[in-house]
């Protein structure tokens, strides 16, 4: 399996890796991490294969996340990754705007082992 996660605060990103390697195993996923949205962009230009997921922060700099959702879906190449949106901000206006982009999920901060552990289970 390989995840592009996506969170502008490192200790995020370092918690979310350990959590999806203790589930997943090391051996059987790659996981590439970015800062912003805008990165993201980037690094998805240069992945072969693609992700089989996208984790992204809904606010970072640069470029958050519903922007970068918005853009993963009007690409034909993308369209079909798989999306999930996670954030400390779980107002009904956040939670819809990711509905809009077909998101799977959405992690709430702070997100528990559980939360990955479903979110990975298919």
């Amino acid at each position: 399996m390989i995840i592009l996660l996506l969170d502008d605060n490192d200790a995020i990103l370092s918690l979310a890796c350990t959590m999806i390697e203790q589930i997943v195993g090391l051996e059987n996923t790659t996981i590439v991490t970015g800062r912003n949205g805008k990165e993201g962009l980037q690094l998805l230009e240069a992945m072969d294969p693609l992700p089989d997921l996208i984790i992204s922060n809904f606010r970072m700099p640069a470029m958050d996340g519903i922007t970068f959702f918005g853009a993963i879906r009007s690409n034909p190449r993308w369209q079909h990754i798989r999306l999930v949106m996670m954030s400390a901000i779980t107002t009904t206006e956040v939670r819809r705007a990711a509905a809009a982009y077909n998101v799977e999920a959405f992690l709430d901060k702070p997100f528990r082992l559980d939360d990955f552990r479903n979110l990975l289970a298919y």
